[in-house]
């Protein structure tokens, strides 16, 4: 058996040096990469110098899409009103992140530390002032959506979101509210966080007026959405999005979940399947209606500004379990991209799903809509290499990588990867 694993390793590693070599001995298998993506986190952008080794970085390595972190945990990411301390032990920031959470003050205490200046610092302005000189790099700003809270620990900010509409909050099928989730209790692994209802007709209004602010403080060139999902199959249940569609159709969707809806209480398979898929598309509808409303502000405010969806890898999964129906919004032009998650460790299964996308969608419209996504996180650069290689062996021509900065200590961490992305990038 040990033998076996060796020999598919060796083969693994020809099989590498020999695509890597055909590389540069010909660019006709290769597709080109057009859009070199990367997420960049809000907590990067510390000051002027970090904005600075940022935008090296970028240029270095030819990405032309920056995913900037916005919108988190229901809260727009911004230091208008930071104060930044100097002294003796070095800089202290009275505010963390949004100007919000005050739970975070990194040892700053103004009784034991003498303050020698203070300063406005706005890491997305700062970034965003920087950048707007190089015409070919766009920047959109990362917003998660639906997700409203995802720490450990309840919101500091009394006017958040979750304290403000609590009725707001997402419900499984078992009618359980996240507002019963006690935040200061160790979650599971699986837990995403406290997520905002689609079928609430509060949240899809709020979450556009949140657009609306940023679009109207920043210059981007666009908006990724994130979260941009229900948690699973199994929730979408909030009470309020319940009774509207009772009273629209007459029909309790709990019931379906009870057995009242079945065969046993009289009722056809046929009926019973009909319902299930009207409460299916119900949901799926409210999502719908949001990438909508979005893609209508931002056209309003600039016919260039360009609208991505961070998307789950098989479209059928997407749309039967988180309701998701990304095929849909490429197909009428609702969202210009879809940043496909491929996230997997297992590069065989990478391919597969690669494949997969490729022979559904080459038909129905231009593979140019879709980018593929890797996370730096959970891999290291060779294999990242490898899948990345794959990909434009395959015909993809757009990558994106989640995310700097688990490396940004350590950049040459990033070279094979970008040595196989760069090749050939805008060289003409």
């Amino acid at each position: 058996m040990n033998f076996i694993k060796l020999l598919r390793a060796l083969i693994f590693i020809a099989l590498f040096i020999l695509c890597t070599n055909l590389i540069y001995a010909s660019n006709i298998l290769l597709n080109k990469v057009a859009n070199n993506c990367i997420w960049l986190k809000y907590d990067s952008i510390k000051d002027s110098t970090t904005a600075d080794t940022l935008i090296k970085f970028i240029i270095d390595n030819k990405i032309n899409k920056v995913f900037l972190e916005t919108y988190r945990n229901g809260e727009i990411l911004h230091k208008e009103n930071e104060r930044i301390f100097e002294s003796s032990n070095g800089y202290f920031n009275d505010i963390y992140i949004s100007g919000n959470d005050t739970t975070s003050m990194r040892g700053y205490n103004p009784l034991q530390v003498d303050t020698v200046f203070s300063i406005l610092f706005n890491p997305t302005s700062s970034f965003m002032a920087k950048i707007d000189s190089f015409d070919n790099i766009q920047v959109y700003a990362w917003m998660d959506m639906y997700r409203l809270w995802s720490k450990n620990f309840y919101p500091d900010n009394q006017n958040h979101f979750y304290y403000e509409c609590p009725e707001c909050l997402e419900s499984d099928i078992n009618g359980k509210s996240d507002n019963l989730i006690k935040l200061d209790k160790i979650q599971s692994l699986e837990w995403e966080g406290i997520f905002l209802s689609p079928l609430h007709p509060s949240v899809n209004q709020y979450l556009s007026d949140i657009v609306v602010q940023i679009i109207e403080n920043y210059s981007f060139d666009g908006i990724l959405l994130d979260y941009l999902r229900y948690q699973n199959y199994y929730y979408g249940y909030n009470e309020k999005g319940v009774d509207i569609f009772e009273d629209t159709y007459n029909i309790n969707p709990f019931d379906l979940h009870r057995g009242i809806l079945s065969q046993h209480f009289g009722y056809s398979q046929v009926e019973v399947d009909s319902i299930q898929t009207l409460w299916d598309n119900y949901r799926e509808t409210k999502i719908t209606e949001l990438v909508q409303s979005i893609k209508t502000i931002i056209n309003t405010d600039s016919l260039s500004n360009e609208l991505l969806v961070s998307v789950k890898t098989s479209p059928n999964e997407a749309q039967n379990r988180w309701y998701q129906n990304w095929s849909n919004w490429l197909q009428n032009d609702l969202v210009d991209y879809v940043v496909v998650e491929n996230h997997t460790l297992d590069f065989h299964e990478f391919n597969y799903n690669n494949k997969i996308l490729g022979k559904t969608y080459q038909e129905k419209y231009d593979l140019d809509k879709i980018i593929i996504g890797f996370n730096s996180y959970i891999d290291n650069n060779i294999d990242l290499a490898n899948k990345i290689l794959s990909l434009r062996l395959q015909k993809f021509n757009n990558i994106s990588l989640y995310y700097y900065e688990p490396y940004k200590e350590k950049i040459n961490w990033y070279m094979p990867v970008y040595n196989v992305v760069n090749f050939n990038i805008g060289d003409e």
